[in-house]
Order: C-alpha cells, then sequence, then structure tokens
C-alpha cells in the first residue's frame, strides 16, 4: 500500500533538462499583489480545447500576451499546439480551425506547456470565463508537467460588468463590440488572447479611475462581483 501511494504521487518522468528549467521557473519570485497596476506584468491567455468538459477533453492551443506598464507587449507573444495522440471531432475542428495533421504534429505537451510557464513567470493572469481556461491548463499541466500555476486567474467576464455596472453573463462578442475591437481572426488562442488583452487594458483603465489600484484589489472586486451575481 505504502508503495502504491507513492506511485499516485509520482509526477510525469520528465528528462533531466525540463527538471531543470521547471526547477528554475519555481524558484522565481512572485510579484508583489498589491503593486500599483501601472507596475504590474499581466499574462492575458486563452487556450482552444477539444470540448468543454474540462475532465474530460483536452487542450489543443495555448495563445498569451502579455501587459507591462499598461501596454500591450506586442514584441513578445506566446502560441503553441499540443501534440494529440487522438485528434478532436470535424465538429470540434470546424470552430478552432486546428485540423488533424495540425494537431498530429503540435509540440511535445510537456515541452510546450514549460514554454508557456516560461512565458508567464508567476505574473498574475487574465481571461474571459477564466475559470474555463484555468481547468484546461490546470490539468494539462498537472498531467504532462506535474506543476501548478500559484498565480491569480482574474476574470474579465465578471471584472468588465462590475466595472461598467453592466449585466453579467454577457459573451465576449458583447464587450468586443461595445469598445469597437476588431478581431480579425476568431477562435485562435493567440488572437482571442489579443482581443482579450485589449478589452483588459480597458478595464484596467477604469480600474484605475475608480481607484482599484492593485491586482489583489482587482482580485477582491471580482470576488465581490462573482457573489453578488452567483
Amino acid at each position: 500500500m505504502r508503495f502504491l501511494a507513492h506511485w499516485l504521487r509520482r509526477g510525469p518522468d520528465l528528462p533531466a533538462p525540463l527538471r531543470e528549467r521547471l526547477a528554475a521557473w519555481r524558484a522565481l519570485p512572485a510579484p508583489p499583489a498589491d503593486a500599483p497596476l501601472a507596475q504590474t506584468r499581466v499574462v492575458v491567455a486563452d487556450t482552444e480545447t477539444s470540448g468543454l468538459d474540462a475532465r474530460a477533453d483536452r487542450l489543443l492551443s495555448v495563445g498569451a500576451v502579455c501587459i507591462d506598464g499598461l501596454r500591450i507587449d506586442l514584441a513578445s507573444g506566446f502560441e503553441t499546439v499540443l501534440r494529440q495522440t487522438q485528434v478532436s471531432t470535424r465538429a470540434n475542428i470546424v470552430i478552432h480551425g486546428i485540423g488533424e495533421a495540425a494537431q498530429r504534429d503540435g509540440e511535445d505537451p510537456a515541452a510546450a506547456l514549460m514554454r508557456f510557464l516560461e512565458f508567464c513567470g508567476h505574473a498574475p493572469l487574465v481571461a474571459y470565463h477564466a475559470p474555463f481556461d484555468e481547468a484546461f491548463v490546470r490539468r494539462a499541466l498537472a498531467t504532462h508537467l506535474g506543476a501548478a500555476l500559484r498565480a491569480p486567474w482574474l476574470d474579465l467576464a465578471v471584472l468588465l460588468p462590475a466595472l461598467f455596472e453592466a449585466p453579467p453573463r454577457q459573451p465576449l462578442d458583447f464587450w468586443l463590440e461595445r469598445f469597437d475591437i476588431p478581431v480579425p481572426v476568431r477562435h485562435s488562442a493567440l488572437g482571442d488572447a489579443l482581443a482579450t488583452a485589449q478589452l483588459a487594458l480597458v478595464a484596467l483603465a477604469r480600474a484605475r479611475a475608480q481607484r482599484v489600484a492593485s491586482i489583489a484589489a482587482l482580485a477582491r472586486l471580482a470576488a465581490g462581483a462573482r457573489w453578488l451575481s452567483g
């Protein structure tokens, strides 16, 4: 029984270079949660998946851009397609456009997710319907790296209605149209991350105007808004 418990606790068997990179990432300092928003690096992420069930479906692609100094850093974006042993359904492929060949020829999942962790550091993450993206990323990280993100996820789907006194549970397109944000390619992880980053800039500007001055304060606002709308 002790052997079985030990075996169940084991993570994936990673090659030494990947273990070293993972250890280096874990040793990175976490940014202070109470730092002013203008001095905080934020990673805006989006995912494409094989379905909507984070317990059974798989992470196919991750896209991310960073906001630093209240500006989107267009010079550094992140995107990867994770190699799949089983491709998603044709109906699913129609949604995200990641074809069978792209899924089979994608990047090794452990290597892809390690690059994602290195891109993020321990910066707070932002997404639209963040619990969905967080669940898929968390499961993939645990499966392929035995790792977990410690940084908070902020959900723009909750924050935007709270900041602009709008009805909750609006789709992403509602806010993109409201602020006239073009999206040349929808349902691409990087394209949606870039559009979401533009919405995040709108939210951060509004937050600062309302004296919500830090990531910690934004997280408290989101928690309160989620409780009221729930």
